[in-house]
């Protein structure tokens, strides 16, 4: 990839912050506020800059015309850092996400047919009835950690449709997979800024415990992918039979390739989704009139499955503010050039996504929530493209129907059924950083509204 310019200069011609002797900017540099760091850097040194970590050269982007071509370059140029390959694939998750190459498109081929829009559509009364147990759940007491019971709502949806395989971790109190999974992010996150991989000598009691999280969830996997490879269908239901009946030819997946496939929707599709409706719920308690559009709209356009525009823009505007990934770690497969840097092979290229969407010269006062602006004409700065919160390009993420589905589900639900506010007195909620944008501290106060009552 080469964006035109007069002049090549090299990487350490870019600015950045004075880092130390050999350990670079490590220091400076703390996992879970890592997208903080790179968004001051961003405000510091411009749209491009350079940061050193332990002998690795970094480049971060933030500008959205360079972001897409970026992105757009995949796999062909860049791929995700191999790091992450390496780490996932020790951790037997090596699935679509960590994948490269033709590895990556054989298996993406293949299990699309689990994200179309008639195998969703035929899943909705489904959705419908885990959003149902969601709302009986907090009309019977107002959700003290409101993270947790959407992570419980987003695994046993993700379950449901992976595996047909009904969790019910909203109604019961065995939520074990759930806390499994919450191990993961955290740890993978912290795997992946060390410089050095001590968990293959030396294991903290963290990496014990995912090591026991990982055992038990293959267990949970393999009996489902058993059953599967024992009673498969004509036509698929679930994203296990979606693999095993696409075969191409080139063999059967092997159990742990299921098994990394399962894993890898299971920790996408819990993790991104429940943030990203904690962030938006947590917008909406500080607007009762926003709350009650949606009312309006969903009175007149019921169905998740059509077209809402109003609460659309409300995702959308919510993404903006707090895209649940705002940093995209890629690595250079060859030599090549953004903007006139020259970026030699193996060097790691971050795409900040999160501050393209909040400069003034891509969204007038951008730090506003105002879902109107992506539904006007008019004056003002407005760059739809500079907002991408499901990534771009070939590697746009396979999921982003089923979780739109899903936002747009609890949303509705919790305006028809709920008026949400802040709790008084709470400090606002912190974020971590991840993989994922996690908050933390987030307190809402749900009050069942008369007429509330959804379908069950």
């Amino acid at each position: 990839m080469s964006i035109s310019t007069s002049r090549i200069v090299s990487v350490d011609d870019l600015p950045g912050p004075k880092g130390w002797p050999l350990v670079g900017n490590l220091p400076q540099l703390t996992p879970s506020l890592l997208h903080r760091q790179f968004d001051d850097w961003c405000g510091e040194y411009g749209k491009m800059y350079r940061v050193r970590m332990a002998g690795q050269r970094i480049v971060v982007v933030s500008d959205p015309d360079l972001n897409r071509e970026i992105l757009r370059d995949r796999p062909g140029g860049f791929r995700r850092q191999s790091s992450i390959e390496s780490v996932m694939d020790e951790m037997g998750s090596n699935g679509l996400f960590s994948l490269e190459g033709d590895a990556w498109r054989r298996r993406r081929k293949l299990a699309m047919p689990a994200f179309n829009a008639t195998h969703l559509r035929g899943f909705q009364p489904t959705l419908e009835t885990i959003t149902a147990r969601l709302h009986r759940r907090w009309e019977r007491r107002s959700p003290a950690d409101i993270r947790a019971d959407l992570t419980r709502f987003t695994v046993d949806v993700t379950a449901k449709l992976t595996f047909d395989y009904d969790i019910n971790t909203i109604e019961q109190s065995g939520d074990v997979i759930q806390r499994h999974l919450e191990l993961i992010f955290p740890i993978l996150n912290r795997r992946l800024a060390t410089p050095f991989p001590y968990w293959r000598y030396v294991k903290l009691p963290d990496d014990r415990a995912l090591d026991r999280a990982l055992a038990a969830l293959r267990q949970d996997l393999t009996a489902v992918i058993t059953r599967a490879r024992a009673n498969l269908p004509e036509r698929p239901s679930n994203f296990i039979e979606a693999l095993l009946l696409a075969q191409d030819g080139r063999g059967e997946f092997t159990d742990d390739e299921l098994f990394a496939e399962a894993l890898t929707i299971l920790i996408a599709g819990q993790d991104t989704t429940s943030n990203a409706m904690a962030w938006l719920l947590y917008h909406l308690a500080a607007k009762p009139d926003v709350q009650q559009r949606i009312r309006e709209e969903i009175d007149e356009i019921p169905s998740v499955l059509d077209r809402q525009p109003y609460l659309e823009a409300v995702v959308a505007e919510s993404m903006r503010l707090q895209p649940t990934t705002p940093l995209v770690g890629l690595e250079a497969i060859g030599d090549t050039t953004i903007d006139g840097v020259a970026i030699p092979a193996g060097t790691w290229v971050v795409v900040n996504v999160q501050h393209a969407g909040l400069q003034p010269e891509n969204f007038s006062a951008p730090e506003t929530f105002d879902p109107e602006r992506w539904l006007r004409e008019g004056p003002g700065n407005h760059r739809p493209d500079a907002s991408i919160p499901f990534g771009s390009g070939p590697r746009f993420c396979p999921g982003r129907g089923l979780a739109m589905l899903e936002i747009k589900s609890v949303t509705g639900m919790v305006c028809r059924g709920f008026d949400i506010s802040r709790t008084y007195g709470a400090e606002p909620p912190r974020d971590r950083f991840h993989f994922a944008v996690i908050p933390t501290g987030m307190r809402l106060d749900l009050t069942p509204r008369p007429a509330g009552a959804i379908r069950s």
